[in-house]
């Protein structure tokens, strides 16, 4: 317990007995969701007045922040229902999977659970299946119409600019740099997209077919029957109501046994209205729980975004490139060394949600999860994505959670160069190069590898690759000729992750802090102070406006550089989207 806890629990059993005061007007709360719904809440160092207010960091509501407001809602006996307004959420899978759970738990303490959203695409109905009611508008559409994955391939493209990718992988699922060296799929590409589908699509057809009480076949067949109106899926059952907003008072006037098939639809309102009130108004009324500061904590220590050496950084606007968020290497080591070194923290979360990097980065912070697993339990939490150098920082933790869908493995490696030698033939752009020593020019973007330097970089990848192989045997307590068998540059889901041993459970943010307390020790049943580790410098941003003397762009010259400078990848292909 803290020296200010009493004073500070004093002053909240008072608001809330002034909380209790208001009986009325509560019953049904309105809850947006929109965005992106990062892991956690962003403790960025707030920049000052007036560069506060420009939208260059827009604030995100993250899972955290959505976690605590359910939990006040699912604690007050006066709400009993919720409606959530699902317009613009850009979250991915993972997210949206976290969404549905805390959903369900709502639900699960006596909530009535209703969504709203004026259509919906495969990802919206799989987050808005999870309530007990669907409802569209009359001018509403369901386009859950399937998933796909796409990808790219610019090999013909860069020639036509006198560019050459001569890039090498290992191994044969490795396929990130196909983007810029191939015309079109390898066969073992396809097999693995094919396999990823599979996962996904079995995932969202299995959890809709189950809360909406059909088979999943049934759901399959009405998804090759999209788009659809709201008449016609109120038809097949996929939505319950079809209802403009301002309808949902009377809707949700209706007795809780009363709502079924002989419920007022929207051509006959009810005559008692259910008091709708939104989130923010909400919030100021609903009781806040006492909470105590632990001795022992858990601490939570984030990766986000590809991996890269010295420190992390985040571009000012979303980019079409896998760099908007970098995680450094020295600025990720610190964090866990804080964790290491405070003597509070009892056992670490270790949040992941990166398509890897530098391999170089990705082997120095590997260490550091190893050296901080040695001395306190480390529980790997995976977010959309953790593959290639992402898997490789989580192979040594003592547990590993995921969500269903999200992207793991690709154990393999690439590297290679960009040929420009051409280019500048064609723009008429002179060059002459000295050297000193025999292999000055192996990466010269001159020319490409002859075949003695090819065999020379594929030895140096090879070796990169047999040392990523021992980390995950080492660490997952398998074999190396097992490793392989899953390794060779695949990509797996969540699912396919647990069932081949890479994972070892589903689940979310609640799911890693059960493990972590179990792994040190501690009470299941007590609430422990979780607290977000950072390095003690901050993080760099850049800005597009001066700021240390470095500027947005500046930045980005850097991350692309860092980029560069490796010869050795651990990257998934950040080509690999499926999207709905």
């Amino acid at each position: 317990m803290h020296l200010f806890d009493i004073p500070r629990n004093g002053m909240l059993a008072i608001r809330n007995a002034i909380r209790s005061l208001r009986r009325k007007g509560l019953d049904i709360v309105v809850f947006p969701l929109e965005g992106s719904f990062p892991e956690r809440t962003s403790r960025r160092t707030p920049l000052p007045f007036p560069l506060n207010m420009l939208p260059v960091f827009p604030s995100e509501v993250s899972l955290e922040e959505v976690q605590h407001a359910l939990d006040l809602i699912a604690a007050d006996r006066r709400v009993r229902g919720v409606v959530f307004r699902i317009r613009g959420v850009q979250a991915g899978s993972a997210a949206r999977h976290t969404l549905r759970r805390m959903m369900l738990d709502l639900h699960a303490a006596g909530k009535r659970t209703v969504a709203w959203l004026p259509s919906a695409d495969t990802w919206d109905y799989y987050l808005a299946s999870a309530c007990q009611e669907i409802v569209l508008p009359p001018s509403g559409r369901i386009n859950a119409l399937g998933l796909r994955s796409e990808a790219l391939f610019l090999k013909d493209t860069l020639g036509m600019t006198g560019i050459k990718a001569d890039l090498e992988s290992i191994a044969e699922y490795k396929v990130t740099p196909d983007m810029f060296r191939r015309t079109s799929m390898t066969e073992p590409h396809q097999e693995m997209l094919e396999a990823l589908l599979d996962s996904i699509f079995e995932h969202v057809t299995a959890v809709i077919a189950k809360e909406r009480g059909m088979t999943a076949e049934r759901v399959r067949q009405l998804v090759d029957q999209m788009p659809m109106t709201p008449e016609d899926a109120l038809r097949a059952d996929l939505i319950d109501a079809i209802l403009y907003e301002d309808e949902l008072a009377a809707h949700l006037g209706i007795a809780e046994g009363a709502a079924g098939d002989d419920a007022p639809n929207v051509s006959e309102p009810a005559d008692d209205h259910a008091p709708l009130i939104t989130w923010r108004n909400a919030a100021r009324w609903l009781k806040r729980p006492a909470r105590w500061t632990t001795r022992k904590r858990i601490g939570v220590v984030s990766l986000e975004g590809m991996i890269v050496p010295g420190k992390s950084r985040r571009m000012p606007t979303p980019l079409p490139l896998p760099i908007e968020a970098q995680a450094g290497a020295e600025t990720t080591a610190a964090a866990l060394r804080q964790a290491e070194a405070d003597p509070h923290i009892a056992a670490v979360i270790f949040h992941v949600d990166s398509p890897g990097g530098s391999s170089l980065a990705s082997d120095l912070i590997w260490r550091q999860v190893r050296r901080l697993q040695e001395r306190k339990p480390v529980v790997v939490l995976m977010g959309e994505q953790a593959a290639s150098g992402g898997y490789y920082v989580s192979a040594s933790a003592d547990h590993i959670v995921a969500r269903p869908t999200t992207m793991t493995g690709s154990i393999g490696v690439w590297g290679g160069k960009f040929v420009v030698g051409e280019l500048y033939d064609k723009l008429e752009i002179g060059h002459r190069e000295l050297q000193r020593g025999a292999r000055a020019d192996l990466y010269s973007e001159f020319r490409p590898f002859n075949e003695e330097e090819r065999q020379q970089v594929r030895q140096e990848m090879g070796a990169t690759y047999a040392r990523f192989k021992r980390v995950v045997a080492q660490g997952r307590g398998m074999m190396e000729e097992d490793v392989e068998e899953i390794a060779r540059g695949r990509v797996w889901t969540g699912e396919q992750a647990v069932e081949i041993g890479l994972v070892d459970e589903m689940g979310d943010f609640e799911t890693a802090l059960t493990a972590a307390k179990g792994r040190a020790e501690l009470d299941p049943e007590k609430e422990y102070t979780v607290v977000q580790i950072t390095a003690s410098h901050p993080e760099q941003l850049p800005l597009p406006f001066p700021t240390n003397n470095e500027t947005g762009w500046t930045a980005l010259r850097a991350a692309l550089y860092n980029l560069t400078r490796e010869r050795v990848w651990a990257m998934a292909p950040w080509t690999v989207r499926v999207r709905g």
